[in-house]
């Protein structure tokens, strides 16, 4: 076989995978939410449109998330503007501190939300016993409690996307506006703020589309008071089983709405930069210029505090509360260390099959789609990059389009992709593992695609022409030049797969069966069963395994990866 030919047959194969995994399953669910009763129809939509219940749970899924989304790029952009232009004591510290909570699983946060604001929680048991009150201070569950549970775990993406913005701005307006006299206030409101807003909105439409899909913290914060955003009413609706020949129909359609304001939150942001306005943001270069640092004055004092109770708000009170809740012999008893007990990390260790399988499952997978990906992914990156075939931007598009679109909604397409795949063959990837797989190939696949065409954009293409020049082939100058220089990408792009899909829980909650759980779904069944104590413990054991990864990407990828 030729070199070209051996190259293309690589490449192809790489290429139908992507769209098996990656194209298919979006395009079976648009079949399906278009289709009743075997034949085109708008039925579907008509049947869920006409429920008050469903109208009910689109309007919620709007308001919270319309509402975090505001707060979370307020607190968020405040942040990054302290870190990034301010004198703020211990900057080097928040930089990081600030991003922590990444780092505990959003649903996992709403859990221990639950046991610090809940009616028996920590916080209100001791606000009671403090005060002499009856009542609790405040109770986490319904729309409030969702809505700052989701700024909490919210504000870092818009803080991250407005720091690294303000890292590349060209700070000579803000300093010839100094100079000019204007106080730090004036400043930010009427210079850094107008040239920040791109970065800005991104962050927040990064924000909506990933609150709005949220399926972990209203499901935690909501069942229990009857209030149902859309998630989880997709989830109900599967849920109810197949015996309703319909119900995949009507849960194509309602992940249809979700997939359409996700769409309309991107297509707003870019109507607001299209045209003339673009013209307003020219100045944000990648010129590494230092900006002068902006003395906060009197206000550097309570501004530190504020960031103080912040991090200990975000990170530490949950983590707290969690290991707490997993020592405690039973829930509602002093967290006293007389009524500690490791009973719990023993029932999930040991005792309990289901836990155990949903450690070892989750490594697994996790392991094995970044394993999966980081490969296919340098091969897809390699067409995008190095190759002049036609058609090789629609594949970096294809690749990016189902981590585009809500977890929910693209867990539906896999399950309708892979219930029956073939007809008239009795073959299915539905209740195994191997769909749970094959999700996480889909979802996170442009990770390895990104990572790795950004190393590959660092190897100059002369290496491999003097390699073919000296006679070796396209597979050989891939393994023996290309590769070992873009290897750290791989890492990276390893890591940024197998960090995420660790802590998974919005795809798998859709795609599990007995004996294929993981991590997440564990965590998650075992409260809403009523065990607490060994959801706590489980929920320990994936906060520490997440840090694990976190330090072990660090060191591996010399502080490329992980926070």
């Amino acid at each position: 076989m030729s070199q070209g030919r051996a190259a293309a047959t690589v490449w192809a194969g790489a290429i139908a995978l992507l769209a098996v995994v990656a194209v298919w399953p979006l395009a079976r669910l648009g079949m399906e939410a278009f289709t009743r009763d075997g034949v085109p129809s708008l039925g579907n939509f008509a049947e869920t449109l006409g429920r008050d219940e469903n109208l009910v749970a689109l309007r919620r899924s709007l308001e919270v998330s319309v509402a975090s989304t505001v707060l979370s790029t307020m607190v968020g952009s405040l942040l990054a503007w302290l870190v990034g232009r301010t004198d703020l004591p211990w900057r080097r510290f928040f930089r990081t501190a600030f991003v922590l909570p990444f780092l505990v699983p959003p649903f996992i946060g709403a859990i221990a939300w639950a046991y610090l604001l809940g009616p028996s929680g920590f916080a209100n048991r001791l606000w009671m016993a403090a005060s002499g009150a009856s009542e609790p201070f405040f109770v986490i569950y319904g729309p409030v409690g969702i809505v700052l549970v989701l700024v909490l775990h919210g504000f870092p993406l818009v803080y991250l996307t407005v720091l690294g913005g303000l890292e590349r701005m060209n700070p000579e307006l803000e300093e010839a506006a100094q100079i000019a006299g204007s106080p730090a206030v004036r400043v930010l409101r009427e210079v850094t703020l107008p040239l920040m807003l791109p970065t800005v909105l991104a962050g927040a439409v990064l924000t909506f589309t990933s609150d709005i899909a949220d399926f972990g913290i209203p499901a935690v914060l909501g069942f229990s008071e009857g209030y149902f955003v859309l998630p989880v009413k997709i989830y109900q609706q599967i849920a109810r089983g197949f015996g309703d020949p319909n119900s995949l129909s009507n849960a194509a359609a309602l992940s249809c709405l979700l997939l359409l304001a996700g769409t309309a939150a991107i297509l707003f942001q870019r109507s607001l930069l299209r045209g003339d306005r673009a013209q307003r943001y020219v100045v944000i270069s990648g010129k590494s210029l230092q900006p002068n640092v902006v003395r906060l004055g009197r206000s550097r004092r309570w501004l530190f505090a504020l960031a103080v109770v912040l991090v200990l708000v975000t990170t530490v009170l949950p983590v707290l509360a969690i290991a707490l809740s997993s020592l405690v012999r039973a829930v509602g008893l002093s967290p006293a260390p007389e009524n500690w007990t490791l009973e719990h990390y023993a029932d999930v260790l040991t005792t309990l099959p289901a836990a155990g399988r949903g450690i070892r499952n989750s490594l697994l997978l996790a392991a094995g789609s970044a394993t999966a990906i980081a490969v296919l992914g340098a091969l897809i990156a390699y067409v995008v990059t190095r190759t002049a075939l036609r058609g090789r931007a629609f594949l970096d598009l294809a690749a990016s389009l189902p981590y585009a679109v809500p977890g929910t909604v693209f867990a539906l397409g896999v399950i309708l992709a892979w219930l029956r795949p073939f007809p008239n063959v009795a073959f299915t990837l539905y209740n195994t593992i191997w769909i749970l797989f094959v999700a996480y190939i889909g979802r996170y696949f442009i990770f390895g695609v990104r990572t790795t065409a950004a190393s590959l954009a660092q190897v100059h293409a002369s290496l491999e022409e003097a390699a073919r020049i000296s006679g070796a082939s396209w597979l050989r100058t891939f393994r023996d030049v290309v590769a070992p220089l873009v290897l750290p990408g791989l890492f990276a792009a390893w890591f940024l797969v197998f960090i995420p899909t660790l802590r998974e829980l919005t795809v798998s909650i859709l795609l599990w069966s007995a004996g294929n759980e993981t991590i997440g779904v564990m965590v998650f069944n075992l409260r809403e069963s009523g065990q607490e104590g060994p959801s706590a413990a489980l929920s320990m054991v994936m906060i520490a395994l997440l840090v694990a990864a976190n330090y072990a990407a660090r060191g591996l990828t010399r502080g490329r990866v992980g926070y």
